[in-house]
């Protein structure tokens, strides 16, 4: 029987930066590999190189060396158009601070990478205003996120995040700026959606109640990926 192939993997993942002429190494070697459907956490304090690991992995951001692949291919051996169509196609964000676009409405906002794919706007807007419904926010569709309340501002970003049928959503700290409820109303969300699309879930948080609601949990010390089986 042939194993399954990783959706995600992660080689030797090595990331500096350099303040004036002192090298910084953030990640000095990490290896991961995800399956489609799975739901990871990764935790670490504060600098541990956390966003700095998800942006990578989100072709945000190059690693000084390593590689990633997605479904077995490098996501950096592309230009940087094609790179920016995978990314848009392929994976879906979730920020600590929403983003939204304040002079459009919460449908538009939604549709809008639907929109630069060169989706028809009639079916951007089908997408849009089932996913707003599915968050439990579409009887404020045509509202602007000024309107909104932060943990509903943050629905949307989940909305939008979904709008492209992404097999994996990073989402980094979406519940920092939220209070509690708000907070276990957006991971309630991530969980259903993964449960019922099977999207796969990647989460960058500093929450450790929330870290324990994924299948797999995994530290960031010393610029390396450590499993946390507690």
């Amino acid at each position: 029987m042939n194993s399954p192939v990783p959706l995600l993997r992660i080689l030797d993942m090595h990331k500096s930066f350099y303040d004036r002429k002192r090298r910084i190494d953030v990640l000095k070697g990490v290896n991961l590999e995800v399956f489609a459907g799975e739901t990871v956490s990764i935790m670490g304090v504060s600098g541990s190189g956390k966003t700095t690991f998800l942006q990578i992995i989100g072709s945000l951001d190059r690693p000084t060396s390593g590689d990633v692949l997605f479904r077995e291919e490098s996501i950096f051996g592309r230009s940087t158009n094609a790179l920016s169509s995978f990314r848009n196609a392929n994976i879906g964000f979730v920020f600590q601070f929403h983003h939204l676009l304040m002079e459009f409405d919460l449908v538009e906002n939604v549709m809008f990478p639907a929109i630069i794919a060169g989706t028809p706007g009639k079916e951007a807007q089908s997408r849009a205003l089932g996913l707003l419904r599915d968050v439990g926010l579409s009887d404020k569709s045509a509202n602007k996120p000024s309107e909104l309340s932060g943990g509903e501002q943050q629905k949307v970003a989940v909305a939008r995040a979904l709008v492209m049928s992404p097999p994996m959503v990073l989402a980094d700290e979406p519940t920092g700026n939220l209070d509690s409820h708000s907070g276990e109303a957006i991971m309630g969300l991530l969980l259903e959606f993964n449960r019922a699309l099977g999207i796969t879930v990647i989460i960058v948080t500093h929450n450790e109640s929330f870290a324990k609601m994924m299948s797999r949990r995994y530290r960031i010390r010393d610029g390396l990926l450590f499993e946390n089986l507690g």
